[in-house]
């Protein structure tokens, strides 16, 4: 009995091994299982009937997500990559001012201005050959880009409008200058501002509106164009881009908007245009129809780089600064001081636009270098600077001479640089260095040349002025000039006019001035030339008001001693 309940037991035992039924032990590992995974096997218990195929689903599609995201990102990175060097393809390509320009137009200007004379196609106007501007016009006519009246007169002072402004800045520029056509979508509105334009320069104004040239909204075609419009309808027409304006050169700058005022800089910086003798802008002023011939002529007559002057050496003291000037000159006649400074020791002295700044514990010597670029051309200038110790300084005076000269849009007052009465000459080849300081100021470091006296600028304001020079032996002379601005005055109109070898005038009252006579009297024209007036028998001043420049006539008078400065505004 006991054997065969023991054999039952053993079969039992045996059955129960065979199927895996067996029970488990607290711990939930199956004996019989020991290669599974444990988490798995109680994930499998604890999952619904058909959970397990939703997760799974779920979890490709996150796999696919993360697959796409790679793929965005690659797609982004290569999409940078490739604008990166569109950027420098573009930068590569970078036309010049002149390319920019009309290939035929130049052609023609320069067959104008060629050694042929006997083959140019003179065009003369019977108003315009006495004109300041008379060979800007000449030249434009000829090559056909601006034309006169049936009468045979060109109207040289005559207000251009923003139509006859539009349609020369389109000729002028080169078809593929400014951004393709395509680039800006018109709203419906300023669409439908093209019907009050005239025909003649409907498509015009369409191209420019499309282009980002003008706002249809804003333009105005018979309404007088400003000088600020012009110049920016002209640089947007050639492709420009605006240019840096953390420096305006101009005193009136704040009057300019900042959405413009890039576009006038860059036509500044490339010497197409300028501003007055007083350093303004005038951006709200009309132009005239002689000014636009200017511009236009620069635009085909941008002459490259002749020459950059510095002075060749200049001295200055232990931490303190100097003002270097520099002078470009160009093939077409024109000049300015667009340059690009550096120092070949920042440690000795430092140079940041032309102002020369030395260390205060150093002393040597080092080169200043003033470095000009127009397009492809670009020259540079040195001048060696000395940085040294205070050194004894020899008391000198100026002594005033009694001459008086116009020069480049300015007037100037002579005086000789003296020690106990003897003069001290100032040029070129007995001095090293001459500087200007005015109160505590920068010093001015000016450029001895031939002229062994000072020339000083009767328009510089009040103060006390020191003048600092070292000669070729080393030794420091300093004098000091008490100056006193010239004494303003208001230009009233007296309503008289009059006529006089076929010119008009009209009768100004400067303050309480008797003009019957004076020491001297200069006009500053707006175009920088200077005349001198002669007094006669009337007190007031007869103001010629026929083929006078647009813009500002300054008049300065010296009478007892005193200088006088007044304005006249047409």
């Amino acid at each position: 009995m006991k054997r065969t309940l023991s054999s039952i037991l053993a079969l039992l035992l045996v059955a129960l091994l065979s199927t895996g039924v067996m029970a488990k032990p607290d711990n939930g590992h199956g004996w019989g299982n020991s290669n599974s995974n444990p988490k798995a096997e109680n994930s499998q218990k604890l999952s619904a009937p058909g959970q397990q195929k939703q997760m799974e689903s779920r979890s490709q599609e996150e796999k696919s997500l993360k697959s796409e995201q790679k793929a965005i990102k690659q797609e982004q990175k290569t999409t940078r990559q490739e604008e990166k060097v569109a950027k420098q393809e573009q930068k590569a390509v970078k036309k010049s001012l002149q390319e920019r320009v009309k290939t035929s137009l130049r052609e023609e200007y320069r067959f104008y201005n060629s050694d042929n004379p006997d083959q140019r196609k003179a065009v003369r106007f019977t108003d315009s050959q006495r004109h300041w501007g008379a060979q800007c016009i000449e030249e434009m006519a000829a090559i056909g880009l601006l034309r006169g009246y049936p009468d045979g007169t060109f109207k040289p002072d005559q207000k251009l409008t923003q139509a006859e402004a539009l349609s020369l800045a389109m000729r002028v520029a080169a078809d593929d200058a400014a951004r393709d056509a395509n680039d800006e979508e018109i709203s419906d509105e300023e669409q439908s501002k093209l019907a009050g334009i005239p025909a003649w320069l409907r498509g015009d104004a369409d191209k420019a509106a499309k282009k980002g040239i003008i706002k249809l909204n804003r333009f105005h075609s018979a309404v007088q164009a400003s000088r600020v419009q012009v110049v920016v309808m002209i640089a947007k027409a050639l492709g420009l881009e605006p240019a840096d304006t953390t420096n305006i050169p101009f005193k009136d700058g704040l009057l300019i908007s900042r959405e413009d005022v890039g576009y006038i800089l860059v036509l500044y910086q490339e010497g197409i245009i300028s501003g007055n003798p007083n350093g303004n802008f005038n951006p709200n002023s009309a132009i005239t129809r002689a000014e636009m011939a200017s511009i236009l002529q620069r635009l085909l007559n941008k002459g490259e780089i002749i020459s950059v002057s510095l002075p060749a050496t200049a001295t200055v003291q232990q931490g303190k600064s100097i003002t270097l000037q520099a002078v470009v000159k160009y093939s077409d006649g024109s000049s300015d001081n667009n340059v690009k400074w550096s120092s070949s020791d920042s440690n000795l002295a430092t140079v940041e636009n032309g102002v020369v700044t030395a260390a205060a514990d150093k002393t040597g010597t080092l080169n200043i270098i003033a470095t000009a670029s127009r397009g492809e051309s670009s020259k540079s200038a040195t001048c060696e600077v000395t940085v040294v110790e205070k050194l004894p300084v020899i008391a000198a005076s100026l002594k005033e001479t009694g001459k008086v000269g116009g020069h480049d849009g300015q007037v100037y007052q002579e005086y000789i640089f003296e020690v106990d009465t003897k003069q001290i000459s100032l040029a070129q080849d007995n001095v090293k260095s001459i500087s200007l300081q005015k109160d505590n100021a920068d010093a001015l470091q000016l450029t001895p040349n031939t002229d062994s006296t000072l020339w000083f600028n009767v328009q510089k304001p009040s103060g006390k002025y020191s003048l600092k020079v070292v000669d070729k032996d080393d030794k420091n002379y300093e004098a000091i000039l008490e100056w006193t601005a010239p004494v303003e005055v208001a230009a009233v109109a007296t309503g008289r006019s009059g006529e006089h070898n076929g010119n008009s005038y009209s009768e100004y009252k400067l303050g309480d001035l008797d003009l019957s006579s004076f020491t001297c009297m200069f006009q500053i024209k707006p175009d920088g030339q200077v005349s001198e007036l002669t007094a006669n028998s009337d007190s007031n001043l007869w103001f010629k008001t026929n083929a006078q420049l647009t813009g500002q006539h300054i008049f300065l008078i010296k009478k007892s001693n005193v200088w006088y400065s007044s304005t006249i505004s047409i």
